[in-house]
């Protein structure tokens, strides 16, 4: 440190500060640590999120199968009929109650945790993924008419419902298999078509028994592409790809899908005895 005499005293010359340009640029310097730091909680927030709920929706695929083997059957989605509120509708629980009828809703129903045991849930009883969405079931509900027992022309035809009624499963028999739900890597190019495109099918009408899944981040609010819509658009053709971006051809994507296949479902039901 320099000094100054005056009067004789040696006194300390300070040294010149920061400039108005150097404080500047030190500020943006720390916006942008800042900014990137935000920027990596937040992804790993959003990933935590994507992972908490893969890992609820693989328990809700095993409390499915449970119920299956404690009751030899699955059971019916449950229904919302005064959306969001759900004020009415079955609340969490099978619709219709006891589940053994036709389904009430089997396409675009949501998991009846009450039935399954299943938490964490919402005042009203539905399962939450960790976004706070309620987490969505769909169930077959018709059988492949290529299998002679099982096609409704027949005589006599099978009983349906089939997979949620434990007397018509073991009746008709483990050659029955679904006959509806569907599972495509794209929104097929034709919206209403129950059939995947080419090249595009990640299963057949044949293969799939139940599906659950979340709405994803955007569940609250609904994705705008028509690979999110057929998710919810109550039939049985489902979509399940790689997370893709607002801006990507068919929309963003952000869905997370599981499936219960039939060879899974019968395998677990013949190894506890309930089947054949």
């Amino acid at each position: 440190m320099t000094q100054a005499r005056v009067h004789g005293i040696h006194l300390p010359r300070l040294q010149p500060g920061f400039t108005l340009a150097e404080l500047a640029i030190v500020l943006v310097i720390i916006s942008l640590l800042l900014g990137g730091m935000l920027a990596m909680v937040s992804a790993q927030v959003e990933q935590r999120k994507w992972n908490d709920t893969q890992s609820r929706l693989e328990s809700a695929r095993d409390a499915l199968i449970g119920f299956a083997i404690a009751n030899r059957r699955l059971p019916c989605p449950a229904t919302c009929t005064n959306p969001p509120q759900c004020t009415s509708g079955s609340l969490g629980d099978e619709a219709p109650a006891g589940g053994l009828a036709t389904c009430t809703a089997s396409y675009d129903g949501f998991l009846p945790a009450r039935a399954i045991g299943f938490q964490p849930v919402d005042a009203e009883g539905f399962a939450l993924d960790a976004w706070g969405n309620r987490i969505r079931y769909a169930l077959a509900a018709t059988l492949d008419s290529s299998v002679a027992s099982c096609n409704a022309s027949t005589v006599p035809p099978p009983t349906l419902p089939h997979f949620n009624n434990a007397a018509n499963l073991k009746a008709n028999g483990i050659t029955c298999k679904p006959g509806d739900l569907v599972v495509c890597g794209s929104s097929p190019a034709t919206v209403t078509s129950t059939t995947c495109d080419p090249n595009t099918s990640l299963t057949n009408q044949n293969t799939v028994v139940a599906i659950v899944f979340s709405t994803g981040k955007n569940g609250a609010t609904g994705g705008a592409g028509t690979n999110e819509a057929r998710n919810l658009d109550g039939n049985a053709l489902f979509v399940s790809r790689t997370p893709d971006p607002a801006g990507a051809t068919g929309g963003e994507f952000d869905d997370q899908v599981l499936w219960i296949s039939v060879g899974t479902l019968y395998a677990k039901l013949v190894a506890a005895g309930a089947l054949p």
